[in-house]
């Protein structure tokens, strides 16, 4: 599968796990224990980690934290990105296989979301001098999102990246829970709470207007 597929496929879902963490997280200060295998949020939240890799923003490249074998890293916190890899090779997905590239070719970000699409954690952008690191939490609490914020969440989605937009809509209510219809020029769904989403899509598309009616709380 062609990494744009499988991002398609998956960033709904993972930029819901994002918002939800926002919401948890706010405005906390971060750091994380390598030797402890945590990152510590504040005075009040720890999580296990498991690494995915790093940005270099000196020559613009991102390396799997399983090709990293320069920075003795902890082989207990390798496991996901170990088990991408793996799938990658199964999928042929080389950006999941290959140790490094450049960000044009897929960065961080994009990365990260792919794998919370497929393994249900969230992740952390840990920004340093010179670059960032992505790792992911686990024990975080995950659930689908509410219906109120679907719609927030897919034009967050649309504005940020150039995509299918009835690829990831489908994909992403599918994923939540909600039963959909394709009835051609648009997506009929329903949510079990009885909420119901309308998206009508353009000659391109794309995603034109945003209907339905979201049952209170």
């Amino acid at each position: 599968m062609s990494f744009d597929d499988l991002f398609a496929q998956h960033v709904g879902t993972a930029m819901a796990r994002q918002v939800a963490l926002a919401d948890l997280i706010g405005e906390r200060n971060w750091s994380v224990d390598l030797s402890a295998g945590s990152a510590t949020f504040g005075d009040d939240l720890r999580f296990p980690i498991q690494l995915l890799g790093t940005e270099s923003h000196v020559d613009g490249t991102w390396l799997w934290a399983w090709a990293n074998t320069e920075s003795g890293l902890p082989p207990a916190l390798l496991h996901l990105c170990g088990w991408l890899r793996d799938y990658g090779a199964q999928s042929g997905t080389a950006e999941l296989t290959d140790p490094s590239f450049p960000l044009e070719r897929a960065d961080g970000a994009k990365l990260a979301l792919v794998a919370s699409g497929l393994t249900g954690r969230p992740y952390y952008r840990g920004p340093y001098e010179g670059g960032a690191l992505f790792f992911h939490l686990e024990g975080v609490p995950d659930g689908p999102v509410a219906p109120e914020r679907v719609i927030t969440v897919l034009s967050q989605v649309i504005q940020a990246w150039p995509l299918p937009h009835r690829q990831v809509a489908l994909a992403f209510l599918t994923q939540q829970g909600w039963a959909v219809e394709d009835r051609g020029e648009r997506l009929s769904a329903r949510h079990p709470d009885g909420s119901t989403i309308e998206i009508t899509f353009d000659e391109l598309g794309r995603i034109a207007q945003f209907g339905g009616q979201i049952q209170g709380r």
